[in-house]
């Protein structure tokens, strides 16, 4: 929610700037965004009629926001911007999928993480052993190639190429 939320900000912002002006009142606004995450989800999978919002008849999946020992969490002014934008997952006390408890106090239930660490590490030391040190170390720094503006085939924009001359896409072809 809140990549969403600063991505369209972003944009927004990107925009006014290259013509010069200012976002005076924003467009997408936190409560839209949990909206989008919640009924919208289920909207967009034609599920709105079992799930997507607490009502009687529909399974409901719920997280449930508390940190007591949180600078951040308090005070809650506006309740969906403090979700969006001040939530981590460490603020997360339960989750109920389908009224199961899965995580509660903010710990999970029911799953074996010393299991799935050590299933982990088996995979590193794996790779480890497979990639040799060198080969390891190098995939973290990888050789980034120089970068080259495209010419963009689309001729619904006013982009231009790195020439300046206008992009002229190809004919269509029909399939």
């Amino acid at each position: 929610m809140t990549a969403t939320l600063s991505s369209d900000r972003t944009r927004e912002h990107l925009e006014a700037h290259a013509k010069g002006d200012t976002v005076p009142h924003i467009g997408l606004r936190a409560e839209d965004v949990v909206e989008y995450a919640t009924r919208g989800g289920a909207r967009a999978l034609g599920l709105d009629g079992i799930v997507g919002s607490l009502e009687p008849g529909k399974r409901a999946d719920l997280v449930l926001i508390k940190n007591d020992e949180s600078p951040a969490m308090f005070p809650i002014v506006n309740p969906y911007g403090h979700v969006v934008l001040q939530s981590q997952r460490g603020d997360v006390h339960t989750v109920l999928v389908n009224g199961r408890d899965v995580k509660y106090e903010g710990h999970l239930v029911g799953a074996d993480l010393p299991k799935a660490r050590q299933a982990v590490q088996g995979s590193v030391e794996y790779l480890r052993g497979t990639l040799g040190d060198e080969e390891r170390v190098a995939g973290m720094h990888p050789d980034i190639p120089e970068s080259k503006v495209l010419d963009n085939p689309c001729t619904c924009t006013d982009y231009r190429n790195a020439s300046g001359d206008p992009a002229v896409a190809a004919p269509r072809q029909e399939m």
